[in-house]
């Protein structure tokens, strides 16, 4: 082994403190703000947690009943992010008619799906008018806390209604012309009656008739709820055809006599 002298050692030592030795390889600065990072800043810096994920509710739309300016709903709503009722938003003809909250005690629904529980129904009642209608219903969706991305409001179905004010004229007893009619309205004012006849004129100095047209009508008071009325005027004579009218409901009946 060479021993070094001092000189040749303290000689090493001064060029030791005047030269720079690199460390290590030089590496670029990492930049991890970029679209697509490069793996290195999927290591330093992983993404964010998403949050939780949110279930859009269930449900149905069971029955439809029309009951008289207003239409009886019933079905069931639940959402496994909430421990409490949903609200369910009800369109008649895509205007906004009520929310129902589903409370009612459903135990089909629990035996379906026992995690729900058996209050999840709803029974209402929300205005609407005679004549042609659609009725939708939605379930209006609860989020988590953090949720991200909330999930839908779903439809739980659509269905479809035509019931006239007034329906079902027709003669009671044969040969006396007292008539009958169904009220199928809750808060009318009353019903317009309106028969049309016709009286004969004969031409004098001949043996030619003439029909001339003619309407007599009259109002009959309101009743109370709906069912079956009746008319205790008799028909006139000649008469061709008798109407029965729901004033400011839209509708009315009529019936061709002869």
């Amino acid at each position: 082994m060479r021993t070094l002298t001092r000189a040749t050692a303290a000689m090493l030592l001064a060029l030791a403190g005047t030269v720079a030795v690199p460390a290590g390889a030089a590496h670029a600065q990492l930049v991890c703000d970029q679209p697509i990072p490069p793996p290195a800043c999927d290591d330093n810096d992983p993404e964010p947690d998403p949050g939780p994920t949110d279930v859009a509710p269930r449900g149905a739309f069971d029955t439809m009943t029309f009951v008289g300016n207003g239409v009886r709903i019933t079905g069931w709503a639940a959402d496994v992010d909430s421990a409490g009722p949903l609200s369910v938003h009800v369109y008649v003809d895509g205007v906004f008619a009520g929310s129902p909250v589903a409370n009612t005690y459903r135990p089909d629904v629990a035996a379906a799906y026992p995690h729900f529980g058996a209050y999840r129904g709803y029974d209402a009642v929300v205005p609407s008018k005679h004549g042609a209608h659609t009725v939708c219903t939605y379930a209006i969706n609860v989020s988590p806390p953090g949720t991200t991305t909330p999930a839908t409001n779903p439809n739980l179905g659509c269905k479809s209604y035509d019931v006239p004010a007034v329906a079902n004229v027709e003669s009671l007893y044969s040969g006396q012309w007292l008539v009958a009619f169904d009220d199928n309205i809750v808060g009318e004012t009353g019903f317009e009656v309106r028969w049309e006849y016709v009286t004969w004129y004969t031409i004098p100095g001949t043996h030619y008739r003439v029909a001339t047209p003619r309407v007599w009508s009259y109002t009959v008071p309101a009743h109370e709820g709906t069912g079956r009325v009746s008319l205790p005027d008799h028909r006139p004579a000649d008469a061709t055809k008798l109407t029965v009218i729901a004033p400011g409901f839209g509708s009315a009946s009529t019936t061709d006599l002869y």
